[in-house]
């Protein structure tokens, strides 16, 4: 991709041209973004330093290496034994929400499969999900009714994504929605490395009349490739003690309510 000599790129084309090239590259050079994008120097460090501040890639000297935590998405079953202390304390605080006879949307994720074992045996639930081993946790159970969409399977993290996944949770309704997610932040929102799975996960937060994101510390500041959703709509976030205290404070002065775990 080259830039158009006749005119300059404004600054999210340029922004997206360095993001697009980083992907495939993994590194480059300021003279060379200068050249392609014809700007100067000065204009592209600018971009740069805006893109480091948007967490998308790190700078280096003379130039920018992409951000690998965008697109390193850990499987499932690696992530299930890390911070499994927190992700239990947690999916119990989320558990308290949650009433016999209600319906419920969960997402994938580690902390949402620790809440999916808790409320097993819970009676009368509707579930609604694209995750399938949240489907198999409640298999043998005639006391809830479970909703999985269909759809294309990540086997990295179970979850049911695609056209069909999307069009079967259209005029879907949840009380509550419980969702995880790879990075959280107060800019970017909440995150994931697949562009598919977020379009799934943000109609089951669309659907909801009560969103609850369930998130241990180590998302926290962390930025992953696609956008989710805007933190503003989420209503309830449950995390536990050592999250930043500071990230905290700015939740609640949103009007978001923090639950400690």
């Amino acid at each position: 991709m080259e830039a158009d000599n006749n005119r300059k790129m404004l600054s999210l084309e340029r922004h997206q041209f360095i993001i697009d090239y980083l992907k495939i590259h993994k590194s480059v050079d300021v003279s060379f973004l200068s050249s392609e994008l014809n700007v100067s120097e000065v204009t592209v460090r600018k971009d740069l330093e805006k893109l480091e501040r948007d967490k998308l890639l790190l700078r280096s000297h003379g130039g920018a290496v992409l951000n690998d935590y965008l697109f390193n998405e850990p499987s499932f079953i690696e992530k299930e034994d890390k911070f499994t202390e927190e992700k239990s304390a947690i999916a119990s605080e989320a558990a308290k929400l949650i009433k016999n006879g209600m319906t419920i949307a969960l997402s994938t994720g580690t902390t949402v499969s620790h809440l999916t074992r808790i409320i097993k045996d819970r009676t009368g639930l509707t579930i609604v999900t694209n995750a399938v081993n949240v489907a198999t946790t409640f298999m043998g159970s005639n006391d809830n009714h479970i909703f999985l969409t269909g759809g294309n399977i990540r086997p990295n993290t179970f979850a049911l994504i695609g056209e069909t996944a999307e069009k079967a949770l259209d005029g879907v309704y949840c009380e509550y929605a419980f969702i995880g997610t790879n990075g959280f932040s107060i800019d970017q929102g909440l995150t994931t490395p697949s562009m598919e799975e977020a379009r799934v996960v943000r109609k089951l937060i669309e659907n909801a009349k009560h969103v609850v994101l369930l998130v241990d510390h180590s998302k926290f500041n962390k930025v992953a490739f696609y956008r989710i959703e805007h933190v503003n709509q989420v209503h309830t976030v449950i995390t536990d003690s050592k999250a930043p205290s500071d990230e905290v404070e700015k939740l609640r002065e949103m009007g978001i309510e923090v639950i400690i775990a």
